[in-house]
């Protein structure tokens, strides 16, 4: 059978031209959205994965300090390790190091030492414990971070940690 020459639009399953662009047309709109949607997931996890510093490694490092800054006694800031090891000039504000002096049970004082140290991959954050011996001991707080800095302007030890995307946290407390 022969079909009459007006149906000549039809491919041979039987969809027309118009039918077979629509469908297109929605598989092309379909498609974009996905695009987009994929971009946007992208740009969040990229988004989420910024924010680590202050999602996750912060109230850790906040916990820390925050324990550690309780239970002093007494504390001294420096603007270096250096300066607070070779018994510099204590400074109020900016400074890189603090000497924290601890009472122990038989009331004897203990001192421990942060110190923020700058290398080619960032600034870390590390707790120094001095031995008998005359060595010393150290454990790291953080690392990869712009920058940190002690501050004591009101009476209470402060320090601002600067997260790897500038982010800004300030952790704070005091001698007992």
């Amino acid at each position: 059978m022969k079909w009459p020459l007006h149906h000549s639009r039809l491919n041979p399953r039987g969809f027309t031209l118009m039918e077979i662009s629509t469908a297109m047309g929605l598989m092309v709109m379909l498609s974009a959205a996905l695009v987009v949607m994929l971009q946007q997931h992208l740009s969040f996890m990229g988004m989420a994965r910024r924010q680590n510093f202050l999602a996750q490694e912060a109230p850790q490092i906040g916990n820390i300090l925050g324990r550690i800054f309780q239970q002093a006694d007494h504390f001294f800031i420096y603007p270096s390790r250096e300066s607070a090891l070779g018994g510099g000039t204590p400074v109020i504000q900016n400074g890189t190091a603090v000497r924290l002096f601890f009472k122990t049970a038989v009331q004897t004082t203990q001192e421990r030492l942060i110190a923020a140290e700058t290398s080619s991959s960032g600034t870390a954050l590390r707790f120094y414990t001095p031995q008998p011996d005359g060595s010393e001991t150290s454990w790291l707080i953080c690392k990869g971070l712009q920058s940190a800095a002690f501050n004591a302007s009101e009476g209470i030890l402060t320090v601002t940690l600067t997260g790897p995307n500038g982010e800004e946290i300030t952790y704070s407390g005091g001698s007992r």
